[in-house]
């Protein structure tokens, strides 16, 4: 069976192929639900057994780490973990290594929606481990991927069609959002501002029905409440409306593009760092791990708490209630998680950096919201707004997402106080970082391997697809006024070295001799190979032309020629994309 949703644009009211989506998308919002659920708890089991010696699900994220019975030997369990996952990433999955987001976006734009359905079991297998043993990642890179894997999945178990499939990579990576986060609107804005190439009625129904499905599953089953319980920000609400104290978010939000910009940066160069030392993975992986280890160990002799083990969410709810409170030991938890996430990603880990970023916005935001109270105790800045802020900002600059870094924030604290200050620096956090720096934390990772993204809610993938993706080899060059035989591809024909015409595809036996001038049509194009798809479609429109010749040059001179793209070429390729 065979569906078909309307392209993008498309004014016509639903029929039964749209309901059959609608019914599709509902069960990837079900299954996103339940297996958010099952990743915390395998990630609590593991947890629990790797610090605790207990063999028990029953873990709050939110609540630091007792001591480890293991002592020292607590530096080994990143290790230990650390060498199953890259077993598990060798010989299963390489897409399960890193923070997962990249390999979905890759999916979609380079992909056709393919993603491999045992990516989804390896990669929970592999991120539970990582962050489990105490990796400094996050849950929400791998429910992504999770999640969209097994939507691909279904796709092509109902024999869909790409564009098909990518829409219901987008209701999955939303459900997972939703539940994960129990954050249904910044599950919706994630999959649109990250994900979805076509936005209108009926792709965002369907990605708002697996949304809303997942976030009530993931009640039900993880519970009610925000990811952060803090005291209301009720005293702020009344400061804010004074213009020269929101005013303060404007230089705020520029300074945490430069910090989101550090954090990006820091993450590839930890990558290449570890790619360049001439060991094995396995080897690789136990430097960064132990480093790790030794870290973590270090980190709970100085303070008593892991502090940077993990997602992190413990030290979060630590500095959004001010439990800590000491700006300097803020600038260290900063670096120290800015190192312990490099170590864990740069040597091979499996998991997110949602929460990492989540941690260093809330860190460094609260380190200059008490050092200001300190150095200008007459501004009464509550720390916590900034920290919050900061966490928002952190987001924005670094995923490219400032309305999901918005909703995500409001959605995780449940508290609207400090709505007006994140929005402001939210968006001057996403524009400077802009300006500095074109690419984000997904999309470098793309780039640094050839893979062009474009930007935007509403993107065609035509304009990154290029001619040089989609030509052919089967042509022949044929000089013009020599007898012509059959051929199944496209004839070039050629004089004085310079293409003239074309013959189309000519594969039955000719009784008499047939001159390649009587049968020459001259109704084509040339381009070079970075010529998107767009700008060939309407070559060929505006000439009345069939087919496109490719030349490294984009003249017509025989030696240049990289191949041709057919009218086939490009109907398979508008498939792809629609």
């Amino acid at each position: 069976m065979r569906f078909h949703l309307p392209r993008y644009g498309d004014k016509g009211g639903f029929n039964q192929t749209g309901l059959s989506i609608l019914f599709i998308a509902a069960l990837i919002g079900f299954i996103s639900g339940i297996v958010a659920w099952l990743f915390r708890l395998l990630i609590g089991l593991i947890h629990n057994i790797a610090f605790l010696g207990e063999f028990s699900t029953n873990y709050n994220a939110n609540v630091h780490t007792p001591e480890s019975v293991w002592g020292i030997g607590i530096i080994l369990a990143p290790v230990l973990g650390g060498i199953v996952v890259v077993w598990l990433v060798k010989n299963f999955a390489p897409e399960a290594k890193g923070h997962g987001v990249p390999e979905v976006i890759s999916a979609i734009y380079y992909k056709a929606g393919n993603i491999d359905g045992k990516v989804s079991l390896i990669k929970a297998l592999a991120s539970s481990i990582t962050i489990g043993t105490g990796g400094s990642l996050g849950r929400e890179g791998p429910i992504v991927q999770i999640c969209s894997s097994f939507s691909s999945a279904l796709g092509k178990l109902f024999k869909l069609t790409s564009s098909q499939r990518i829409l219901l990579i987008s209701c999955g990576a939303s459900g997972g959002i939703a539940a994960t986060f129990n954050a249904p609107l910044a599950g919706i804005l994630f999959a649109i501002e990250l994900l979805m190439v076509s936005i209108n009625s009926q792709t965002i129904l369907a990605v708002a029905m697996s949304t809303v499905i997942a976030a009530h599953i993931g009640r039900l089953l993880i519970g009610p409440d925000p990811a952060f319980v803090l005291d209301s920000l009720n005293a702020f609400s009344t400061v804010a409306d004074n213009p020269l104290t929101l005013m303060m978010f404007l230089p705020f939000g520029a300074l945490m593009a430069l910090f989101a910009i550090l954090f990006i940066k820091s993450i590839y160069w930890f990558e290449d760092a570890f790619n360049k030392i001439p060991v094995n993975d396995y080897v690789r992986h136990i430097i960064g791990t132990l480093l790790l280890g030794t870290l973590m160990y270090g980190m709970f002799r100085l303070s008593g708490h892991y502090y940077i083990q993990g997602v992190g969410y413990a030290a979060i709810s630590s500095i959004l209630v001010q439990a800590v409170s000491d700006p300097l030991f803020m600038l260290l938890l900063f670096f120290t998680k800015l190192l312990a996430t490099g170590l864990t990603i740069g040597s091979g880990g499996s998991g997110g950096v949602f929460s990492p970023t989540l941690f260093l916005g809330a860190s460094i935001g609260g380190a200059i919201g008490h050092g200001l109270n300190f150095v200008f105790p007459e501004l009464a800045i509550d720390p916590v707004v900034l920290s919050i802020v900061g966490m928002a900002s952190m987001v924005s600059a670094a995923t490219s997402a400032p309305l999901t870094a918005t909703l995500i924030t409001y959605e995780m604290t449940r508290d609207y106080n400090a709505i007006l200050p994140i929005m402001l620096s939210v968006s001057v956090a996403y524009a400077v970082r802009r300006t500095l720096m074109t690419s984000d934390i997904y999309t470098l990772k793309l780039l640094r391997r050839g893979e062009v993204i474009p930007e935007g809610l509403v993107i065609d993938l035509q304009s990154s697809i290029k001619a040089s993706d989609v030509l052919t080899g089967n042509y022949r060059v044929v000089s013009k006024g020599m007898a012509f035989s059959p051929f199944d591809g496209v004839s070039l024909v050629s004089e004085n070295e310079s293409i003239v015409g074309f013959v189309r595809p000519f594969t039955y036996n000719i009784d008499v001799d047939i001159l390649v001038d009587d049968l020459i049509q001259t109704n084509f194009i040339t381009a070079k190979p970075d010529a998107t798809l767009q700008s060939l479609m309407h070559g060929l429109k505006t000439q009345n032309a069939n087919y496109a010749v490719i030349t490294h040059t984009g003249t017509n001179q025989v030696s240049q020629i990289a191949g041709i793209v057919t009218e086939h070429d490009i109907a398979v390729a508008m498939d792809v994309v629609q």
